[in-house]
């Protein structure tokens, strides 16, 4: 499975996994939306303490499981600890063991010098091709030699800097991805995927407006949404 390949066709990505059903960044949130149709999976990524980068959007896991643990002054033992019910916090390796060969997945950076672990973690589970480092920063994007894609939410947008640092894709927000944006990344060979969309509406005005993906929290219903 190659990424841009993926892209091409047009995807469907589950954010965060599927947290309409299942706790976000977990692998019960994976598998859930490979089960119900994702094309490709985008997760977060934060380092704990000892150096193992692992599944979270946030620096504490106070939102998802209810305790203030800093995830990146914790080592990995004390993370394991920490469970919800059947969810427990997966490390990047164990989420990449349940996509691969299943769907492509979208890796993002929330803090930069997290990078080099990232892209170690890639290189040892084979998963150059099927994956991406996403990031609204460009310091953890510069001289990643791996696909890659800049995210962001601010007009008047990035598509040119993101071709200036070597990136295979944009993320927008949703509200960004107008038509003219979208023709432009293509101009410049880029793939356009937008986020966070949830409703059948945007949807369908962003697959007719050529986006290459989007993003969502619920998978089934933007799924549905796809042109056949």
């Amino acid at each position: 499975m190659d990424l841009l390949e993926l892209l091409r066709r047009r995807v469907v990505v589950g954010h965060r996994g599927y947290p309409r059903r299942e706790l976000e960044n977990t692998l019960p949130s994976i598998e859930a939306a490979i089960s119900h149709g994702a094309d490709v999976v985008e997760v977060d990524v934060q380092v704990t303490a000892d150096g193992v980068p692992v599944l979270s959007h946030d620096d504490t896991l106070e939102r998802t499981f209810g305790v203030s643990l800093n995830v990146r002054t914790a080592t990995l033992a004390e993370v394991k600890k920490v469970e919800k019910g059947r969810y427990k916090v997966p490390t990047l390796e164990e989420a990449l063991e349940v996509a691969a060969g299943r769907v492509g997945m979208f890796i993002e950076i929330k803090h930069p010098e997290d990078t080099p672990r990232v892209v170690e973690v890639i290189r040892e589970m084979s998963a150059e091709k099927w994956t991406a480092v996403i990031s609204f920063h460009e310091e953890a994007l510069a001289g990643v030699d791996l696909y890659k894609g800049l995210v962001y939410a601010k007009p008047p947008g990035r598509v040119a800097d993101a071709k200036k640092l070597g990136c295979h894709l944009v993320l927008p927000h949703f509200r960004l991805a107008t038509d003219k944006a979208i023709a432009f990344a293509h101009r410049l060979g880029l793939a356009v995927v937008a986020w966070t969309v949830n409703d059948e509406t945007t949807a369908a005005r962003l697959w007719s407006a050529g986006i290459d993906g989007i993003a969502t929290d619920d998978v089934e219903k933007i799924r549905e949404t796809k042109p056949r």
